[in-house]
């Protein structure tokens, strides 16, 4: 337990330096990643299948599902709030998870998980995970995940993944800290009259103060009882710039050796101070 929090705050502090804005494999339309004060973008086609939802008691209700896939975006300057929408027909259950990453990530292994949890990593993923939680270490380190900030589940059963999860219904804030918004929320619903085929059913998340820099989705669906069918992903930013200025990641390994070190020292002139008396 407390390698893992030494393990997080190490990825907070080297998380402060902002990656410069590049080209990505983004999957979104026009391929543009880059969010813009006052603008948004769009994916209109993620895979929307059934297989592997969670949900799913075969896959031990683990990830979004295995046809969930991961896309990044950039988000040059700093927001007063970033919205994320994700809807598809109202027989399907769209959910996401949104992390905080230095790199455009897209769900490629840059840490180690036990075997176990390696083999099929995106059945064993575990969406509602922190960075550096088992089930999400291989997709934790500098080049990937630094902190989970939350996630939305348009289903409306709860579930507990196979690495102890709480996969909830609504809109969750997982952030353990201020480093990158202050404060994550949200709402899930259909639109419209379920029984029509224009309605679409959603799940929003909005997070506020969020700062520049790179962000990673996982889109999947919620519900194996889903019938499926495409998801329709949007990322808005507000037309204002954020004034907040967040707090700076106190490097707890540095702050523990140096206390030690002087802790030392200190013990080390009492004895001194004594054999002297």
């Amino acid at each position: 337990m407390a390698f893992n929090k030494i393990f997080k705050t190490s990825m907070l502090a080297s998380a402060l330096t902002l990656a410069a804005a590049q080209p990505a494999a983004a999957a979104w339309t026009g391929g543009d990643n880059s969010v813009e004060l006052g603008t948004t973008i769009t994916n209109a086609a993620f895979n929307g299948s059934t297989v592997g939802f969670s949900g799913n008691a075969a896959l031990t209700y683990d990830a979004w599902g295995m046809q969930g896939a991961f896309t990044n975006f950039y988000l040059p300057t700093s927001a007063q709030s970033v919205t994320i929408d994700a809807r598809s027909s109202a027989g399907n259950f769209p959910a996401f998870s949104i992390f905080r990453t230095n790199v455009a990530y897209s769900g490629d292994t840059v840490g180690q998980d036990t075997p176990a949890e390696l083999t099929g990593q995106i059945h064993k993923f575990n969406s509602v995970g922190q960075a550096g939680d088992p089930g999400i270490i291989w997709a934790t380190g500098t080049n990937g995940i630094v902190e989970t900030l939350g996630y939305a589940s348009s289903s409306a059963n709860n579930y507990v993944n196979s690495f102890g999860g709480q996969v909830n219904s609504g809109a969750h804030d997982i952030s353990i800290d201020n480093l990158y918004e202050t404060g994550v929320s949200g709402s899930i619903g259909v639109t419209g009259n379920p029984a029509f085929a224009t309605s679409k059913r959603f799940a929003t998340l909005t997070l506020n103060d969020l700062q520049a820099g790179w962000y990673a989705l996982f889109v999947g669906g919620a519900d194996a009882a889903g019938t499926g069918g495409d998801i329709t992903v949007k990322v808005t930013a507000s037309a204002l710039a954020s004034t907040y200025t967040p707090p700076a990641a106190v490097p707890v390994p540095g702050a523990v050796w140096l206390f030690g070190s002087a802790l030392a020292g200190f013990l080390g002139l009492k004895r001194k101070s004594s054999l002297a008396a």
